[in-house]
């Protein structure tokens, strides 16, 4: 259950921790706030995200203004601390994400350029709240690899290369059975995190992310075949009908009811 201090008036402050233990850590929402924040540590990430108001910024010695929309990170043992510096009151959004969850790597604060960070950040956001481990870890490694410092990243390395094409053809080849980045990553022998990195600089995507992207293809193939949406979900890996029909829409922006209508009279083969 959230641990909450404050009352829950919009006015006062409030603070909600929520427990993560996929990532070995906390969702933290901030509102109402106006307290300095004096200088300390952690020894975990913290991905965060401004909702409301302004702040000074001490980080590691040196000052940032933060302001609603920018994106926040600090690494294990970074010390920073904060006061207020606007008229409105502080609202704020984060996670905490254990250290050994993304292999020590530095990650640094975007610049003004950031959409790609900021889209993965509110899609972590949503996958908090009821989706599965598996889709928290993957959506917070990929935001992570958003972040990472360039001057940390190593250079590509052919082994792990070769293992995001053999993690993409284990995808192709097993498309209706479920998929862990966990069990995926062992099967190399490399770790979570590692094996993001590596698929989505062969594939720009990550593997959880192009599996759902084949499924949905697959489904096309089927539903244009004349097969029944429920019995195209089974066929291609989705929990139900109505898991089926988010994702297809989320990809062709149209239900694979629609979809078979419209195949089965050429308007889309």
């Amino acid at each position: 259950m959230p641990v909450e201090s404050g009352s829950k008036s919009s006015q006062d402050p409030c603070c909600t921790v929520v427990p993560v233990p996929a990532l070995g850590g906390e969702r933290r929402s901030y509102s109402g706030i106006v307290q300095p924040f004096a200088a300390h540590s952690h020894g975990h990430y913290v991905i965060g995200r401004v909702r409301q108001g302004s702040r000074d910024l001490e980080l590691n010695g040196r000052t940032l203004c933060i302001d609603p929309g920018d994106l926040i990170v600090f690494n294990p043992g970074d010390v920073h601390g904060c006061s207020h510096n606007s008229e409105e009151l502080f609202a704020y959004d984060s996670v905490t994400i254990a250290s050994d969850r993304l292999d020590n790597v530095i990650l640094v604060c975007p610049d003004s350029d950031a959409a790609d960070a900021e889209k993965a950040f509110e899609a972590l956001m949503e996958a908090l709240n009821g989706n599965t481990d598996e889709e928290v870890m993957e959506r917070t490694l990929y935001l992570a690899s958003l972040l990472e410092s360039e001057d940390d990243a190593p250079r590509p390395i052919a082994a792990h290369d070769d293992a995001a094409l053999r993690t993409y053809a284990h995808l192709l080849g097993h498309l209706a059975e479920p998929a862990s980045i966990k069990d995926l990553a062992t099967a190399e022998g490399i770790s979570g995190y590692a094996l993001i990195r590596a698929y989505r600089r062969r594939f720009s995507i990550t593997p959880l992310q192009h599996l759902m992207s084949l499924r949905v293809e697959c489904a096309c193939e089927l539903l244009a075949q004349g097969v029944a949406p429920s019995d195209v979900a089974v066929e291609t890996g989705f929990a139900d009908q109505a898991h089926l029909t988010r994702m297809f829409k989320q990809r062709l922006g149209t239900t694979p009811a629609a979809y078979r209508k419209m195949a089965s009279k050429g308007s889309l083969r």
